[in-house]
């Protein structure tokens, strides 16, 4: 895939403590939007996606949420709809946003706890982004 990628964006991140009388769920919510940019000539067989992660995810003593995002720029490749990527193409895609989510989470948990960081597990939250996928939530 030759793709260049911009830099990931924060466009929200959410701390809470837990609350015994609410009800709270987990979510990966995964938007992805071509993009209509004009190319020169040379780059016409280009595209541009939009990628976006919306999520929710509880912990024993906490739930974090937000949103991110990140603008890629297919060289050499048309690409229309989600349905134009394979699953390792998606994967890949979304990689740039688990691993924001990772990280986030373990330094807001380490200072919002004042101990060590909560490590979210990587193929967890894959999973749950491909499970909610089937389910039509994508």
């Amino acid at each position: 895939m030759n793709i260049e990628r911009y830099k990931p964006k924060v466009n929200s991140f959410h701390y809470d403590a837990k609350e015994e009388y609410e009800e709270y769920e987990n979510s990966f919510k995964i938007h992805i939007t071509p993009l209509r940019i004009s190319y020169p000539a040379e780059q016409d067989n280009s595209s541009t996606l939009g990628i976006r992660l919306d999520f929710n995810m509880i912990f024993d003593e906490f739930v974090i949420s937000g949103s991110l995002g990140q603008v890629n720029l297919f060289k050499d490749r048309r690409i229309e709809s989600q349905d134009d990527l394979t699953k390792e193409e998606l994967d890949e895609l979304l990689m740039p946003l688990f691993l924001l989510v990772k990280r986030l989470t373990y330094e807001v948990s380490e200072i919002a706890l004042d101990e060590p960081g909560v490590t979210v597990q990587f193929d967890q939250l894959n999973q749950k982004a491909m499970v909610n996928e089937e389910k039509g939530e994508m």
